[in-house]
């Protein structure tokens, strides 16, 4: 039995190391900097390359360079290689840009280049990781942007990115409930409602603190306390979260004893994680549970489900190193969302 799970093992390692393409990498070229530059940004990426598992890194001969395509794929052909990636390191006007070119050994074309400002030198780690990635995954190196993994360099740029992990915001959230049956005789089963909301978001969670307003369509009026907890399961602009929440609904229409605990569970997709501010989509499945009776004649209905549907948009970061640019667009859309909430409640006053 040990022999046959040795047996397999090996396979299952031969197996991982037949699907690994050797790529040649030879250290970027100094063109107005200094080449303790290039050499470092060169070891990184060749660990970067080698930590994938899709890649073994071939190294040429030590003080050899390679600039341009044809050479590059004779190269890689001499040394055994698929593939041969070469670059440059270029100092212009007080900026540093990093070039690098993929080539293919077998049709010696360019399989994929890229250019962009190269960070400061503790950030390279970060930068070779994406540039593995962008080689990788065959993409350009803008597309790997993740949250946490946003350099210096692109913090300052015109598209309002952040380069906090960690974010912090207001977020206001516009939306519509709906409960399963009448909460009362006399009241209908919808409401709009219009949230405040204090959340905190890392690259795997998001939590919301909230308080809402909620109108119905004869001039009930509700309050609402929730605390809500998600799983971020994205990491790009785009994510998808899950969770739930619970929380305290007061109820202005019941009478004295009018308060119900409220329980959520559900979702959404958070976007624009990588820019100065969010854009927030959920549904939530609800159950109130309430202190007494929604039906003052009857003294049933302690149980109402419901569903509710969130729109919302956060301020830029109130973390302690948060910038205070914003987007016009930001703006222009907490304005749209004020005003659409606005309607909404006036057509159901």
């Amino acid at each position: 039995m040990s022999k046959l799970r040795s047996v397999i093992l090996l396979l299952v390692l031969c197996a991982a190391a037949m699907a690994q393409t050797k790529i040649l990498l030879y250290d970027f070229e100094a063109r107005g900097v200094d080449v303790s530059v290039t050499r470092a940004n060169t070891q990184v990426l060749r660990d970067a390359l080698n930590g994938t598992y899709k890649y073994v890194v071939v190294d040429p001969p030590v003080g050899t360079f390679c600039y341009n395509v044809l050479a590059a794929a004779d190269s890689a052909r001499k040394y055994g290689a698929a593939q041969t990636l070469i670059g440059n390191i270029m100092a212009v006007g007080g900026k540093q840009f990093l070039t690098y070119q993929l080539v293919d050994a077998g049709s010696s074309t360019l399989m994929l280049a890229d250019k962009f400002d190269l960070p400061p030198m503790d950030q390279f780690p970060t930068m070779a990781e994406r540039v593995a990635a962008a080689i990788v995954e065959k993409k350009p190196y803008m597309e790997t942007i993740e949250p946490g993994k946003i350099l210096e360099t692109e913090a300052a740029g015109p598209w309002f990115k952040h380069p906090r992990k960690p974010y912090a915001g207001i977020l206001m959230t516009a939306g519509y409930l709906y409960t399963f049956g009448d909460r009362s005789s006399s009241l209908g089963n919808s409401l709009v409602n219009l949230n405040l909301a204090v959340s905190f978001e890392t690259q795997h969670m998001l939590t919301m603190l909230q308080i809402g307003y909620m109108r119905g369509p004869n001039s009930e009026q509700d309050i609402t306390f929730d605390m809500f907890s998600h799983y971020v399961a994205g990491s790009g602009d785009f994510a998808p979260f899950y969770g739930g929440g619970i929380g305290i609904t007061r109820f202005s229409w019941v009478g004295d004893d009018n308060d119900a605990l409220m329980l959520s569970a559900g979702g959404g997709v958070l976007a624009l994680r990588t820019y100065y501010f969010r854009l927030v989509l959920a549904s939530y499945m609800n159950l109130a549970i309430a202190s007494h009776g929604f039906d003052h004649a009857t003294g049933s209905g302690r149980l109402t489900p419901g569903a509710r549907v969130l729109f919302g948009i956060s301020s830029p970061s109130i973390g302690p190193d948060a910038t205070i640019k914003t987007s016009p667009g930001c703006i222009g859309a907490a304005i749209g969302a004020v005003f659409l909430t606005g309607l909404i409640v006036m057509l159901n006053g």
